[in-house]
Order: structure tokens, then C-alpha cells, then sequence
């Protein structure tokens, strides 16, 4: 689950490093008055990801009249997310682009909304983050950091080289998983699946070896590595949404809004517009990925009502030893309030 030319929103973990002293060290503000803000993304500038930054940037540009100046570091140049969060703290960059991995490293309970069969499909989905989104905000936005950007990029499905479509069928298979998705390996090792971490580059070498047969991830990174031409199955139901966001450090946050109070309102607007603007956007791309690996030979296995019950009994079961310690007891169940009423009334 790492970068991947794509899919941004499985990435490596990230490791919270501490250089708070040196924010005073640094800075942006050049000599006419202005500020450049360095912005790091692991993805190259010719995908969806690094398109979509280069137009918040001009748009930057446009509403502050050049004083605040987004400089997008694409591609990988300032290395991982663990890199780059370390850099974000000493502020040598001053804003990045991160994966719920690198999110949960900011506020652990962010994985939470990652939570397998918690969360099942995109109504549910924008629910949670229209009621949720200013809380989940105030969580960043206290500490060092601001959060500018929320941004979805799908759901987590289960791949396999045979056809899965309940938990016994899965339970018989070795499972790639990246050892940075600490939180969802931990729920499905709980609920008995044989799960084999893995960087995620190297997956194809053991789904060759034999040592994997199965894995789950975002259809697109799937199509991304070609993972479908041994993972021939994918289950059609969701485990997991991917979210991802846009970070920028305190420290130039304030630094905007002394150039121009207003600043900080139009950035905000201009940058929320745009992601909102990508996340109807990627949905497509995923959708694509399917129908791309579907002509290609990839069948999509779709369980029956009872069988796909099978799997929310499973994630039931666990649940309560994950609450506390896994996952965020009061967000988990804030967020089981808001999804068991969209089933229930379709609002």
C-alpha cells in the first residue's frame, strides 16, 4: 500500500518525530512580503492527484494575488509520509498531502472511520462526514497541524485467486497486507484471517511465490500493479473506505492569516471546492479500474444477502475487544449511530 503512480490513499506508516524547536528556525516569508508555501505529495505530477494540486495552487495564486504561493514538492522528492511529517513539524516543508496512515499518526483515532464493515458504501459515507467532518477537523486543528482538505477515494475490497464471498472462504487463504495498516490487520487477525504482512511492492513476488493468495485493497491499486492477473476475484462488497487529506503545519497557517485575515477563509474555500470536485472525480477512476480489470479476466463475486450478513456477524463478534484500544470507543459509535440510521430511514 505504498505510493503508487494511481492511488494515494495507502502509503507507508508514518513515525510522529519530534523538532517542535525548530519551527522558530525556519520560514517562508521572502523579502517582498510573500509566502511560499512547499506542499509534498508522493505521487507524480501527472496523475489525478498531482493534476488536482497543481490547480489548488494556481488557485492560491489567484485569490491572495501571488503573496501566498503554493509550491507542490511532487513525486516523491521529499520522501515518505514519515519523512515528510517530520519535515512538516521543523517545517522545512510546510504542508503534505497524507494517507489515513499518516492521519492516524497525527490523531490514532482517524483509523477509526477505516474500520472494517463499519462504514459500507458512499451514502454512508458522506453521512458520517457531513455530521462528523467539524469534529474530526477540531482533532487536527488543535495541535501543530490545520487540516484544509478532506479527501475520499473509495473503498477497500477483497481480491483473491479464488472466488471469496464469505468469511470461511477467506478465513482458508493467506492474506497480503501492508504491516502499516496496524489497526485493520489487528481486526481481521481477531476475527481469524491469516494475514501476511507485506511492502506493499512486493506483493507480486509472493502472490508468484504462492505465499499470498489473497489481499485487500482499493481496486485501483489494484489495476495499478496488475495485481488482477493472479488475483483473478474480486468481492464486490466494500470493507473500508480510504480517506486521505491535506495538512498544513500551524505555524504558516498563522503566518497566512497575518498577511491577510481573509486569506485563510478563500484558501480554505478554494482548496475544499476543488477536493470536493476530485473525490466525485475519483469515483470514476475506480469504477474504471474495475471495468479495465473486468475486460481483462477479473471476475467480480457478488454474496448473497446472507451471505454478506456472514461477514458483518464476523466484525460484530470482535468489536467489543477492539473498542478502546484499536479503535476510538466514543467516534465508533458515533459513527455506528450515524450509518445504522441512514440503513434504517435512507437519510
Amino acid at each position: 500500500m505504498r505510493r503508487i503512480t494511481v492511488f494515494l490513499f495507502f502509503a507507508a506508516t508514518l513515525l510522529v518525530l519530534g523538532a517542535g524547536n525548530l519551527f522558530a528556525q525556519r520560514g517562508t516569508t521572502t523579502q517582498s512580503g510573500s509566502l511560499e508555501v512547499k506542499l509534498a505529495s508522493p505521487l507524480p505530477r501527472e496523475s489525478p492527484w498531482g493534476r488536482t494540486l497543481d490547480q489548488i495552487a494556481s488557485e492560491w495564486n489567484r485569490v491572495t494575488n501571488g503573496q501566498v504561493r503554493l509550491s507542490i514538492r511532487h513525486g516523491g522528492i521529499e520522501g515518505n509520509e514519515s519523512k515528510m511529517l517530520l519535515s512538516l513539524r521543523s517545517d522545512t516543508i510546510q504542508a503534505a498531502i497524507f494517507t489515513p496512515f499518516g492521519l492516524s499518526d497525527i490523531d490514532k483515532s482517524i483509523m477509526t472511520l477505516s474500520a472494517p464493515f463499519l462504514i459500507r458504501n458512499e451514502r454512508e459515507l458522506n453521512a458520517v462526514m457531513q455530521e462528523l467532518q467539524t469534529d474530526l477537523d477540531n482533532r487536527f486543528n488543535r495541535g501543530e497541524y490545520f487540516m484544509l482538505a478532506w479527501s475520499k477515494s473509495g473503498f477497500v475490497n477483497i481480491f483473491s485467486r479464488d472466488p471469496v464471498v464469505t468469511p470461511a472462504d477467506l478465513q482458508r487463504m493467506r492474506i497480503a497486507s501492508n504491516s502499516e495498516a496496524a489497526e485493520m490487520n489487528t481486526a481481521f487477525k481477531t476475527m481469524g484471517f491469516q494475514i501476511i504482512e507485506s511492502d506493499w511492492t512486493d506483493v507480486g513476488n509472493k502472490l508468484n511465490a504462492g505465499l499470498v493468495v489473497a489481499a485487500y485493497q482499493n481496486p485501483a491499486a489494484v489495476a495499478a500493479y496488475q495485481l488482477h492477473t493472479m488475483l483473478k476475484n474480486m468481492m464486490s462488497t466494500n470493507v473500508a473506505p480510504v480517506l486521505g487529506g491535506i495538512v498544513i503545519n500551524q505555524l504558516t497557517w498563522k503566518k497566512i492569516g497575518d498577511l491577510n485575515p481573509r486569506y485563510q477563509t478563500e484558501l480554505l474555500r478554494v482548496t475544499r471546492n476543488i477536493a470536493t470536485q476530485f473525490d466525485a472525480s475519483i469515483q470514476k477512476t475506480v469504477s474504471d479500474a474495475v471495468q479495465t480489470m473486468t475486460r481483462a479476466g477479473l471476475k467480480v463475486n457478488t454474496p448473497t444477502a446472507a451471505q454478506e450478513q456472514l461477514w458483518y456477524n464476523e466484525i460484530d463478534k470482535v468489536t467489543p475487544s477492539l473498542l478502546g484500544t484499536t479503535y476510538d470507543r466514543d467516534l465508533y459509535n458515533r459513527i455506528s449511530t450515524i450509518v445504522t440510521r441512514v440503513r434504517t430511514t435512507g437519510r
